[in-house]
């Protein structure tokens, strides 16, 4: 015959994975991917995002210049010449959640067709380049920003939209966009 106790432990044990599995499950994420041109949903924000172009130089706003002086003392400026090239993409985001959704470019990155992951730049280059959003519910906006990457015109590459700390914490999906040579 089973003992009182083993039902119990038994009991326990069946618990215990399902509790797991659903706070597994609850927190699951799901990746979404597409071509350019179509678009993503993260979290409840819709993005197009698009290629630009690649530049071997991005002048920086006189403005930007005065207040990056402080940030060369602390070694943390950009440089308008990149190591490789400036590959520039331009971001339409739509909110279409109830809440105001803070958009960043650390949650944007370029991967190319072995997975190297390349980290968005901010240059100070003009009004529309990505730095901090908060976008409201209903709202839009259409912003560039750019990696510094070794360029390979016959490499894929896409955009993911990764959620982090500062933007997009509630979402459970990360978005995929393939942007140059989506076919390879």
């Amino acid at each position: 015959m089973i003992g009182f106790g083993t039902l119990v432990l038994l009991g326990v044990v069946i618990g215990s994975i399902s509790v797991s599995m659903f706070w597994f499950m609850d927190n699951l994420t799901i990746d979404v991917t597409s071509e350019s041109g179509e678009l993503v949903q993260v979290g409840g924000v819709e993005f197009d995002v698009q290629f630009v172009s690649y530049y071997e130089i991005l002048e920086k706003k006189s403005e930007y210049l005065e207040f990056e002086k402080d940030l060369i003392i602390k070694g943390i400026s950009t440089s308008e010449t990149p190591d490789g090239i400036y590959f520039q993409i331009q971001i339409t985001a739509h909110n279409v959640g109830t809440e105001t959704v803070r958009i960043t470019g650390g949650q944007f990155h370029l991967l190319d067709s072995y997975n190297t992951k390349y980290d968005a730049v901010f240059i100070g280059y003009g009004d529309n380049e990505l730095s901090l959003i908060d976008l409201e519910p209903n709202n839009s906006v259409t912003v560039t920003t750019q990696f510094d990457i070794p360029y390979d015109d016959q490499m894929k590459y896409s955009v993911g939209i990764i959620p982090d700390r500062y933007g997009l914490q509630e979402s459970q999906e990360r978005g995929f966009i393939c942007v140059k040579n989506c076919q390879n």
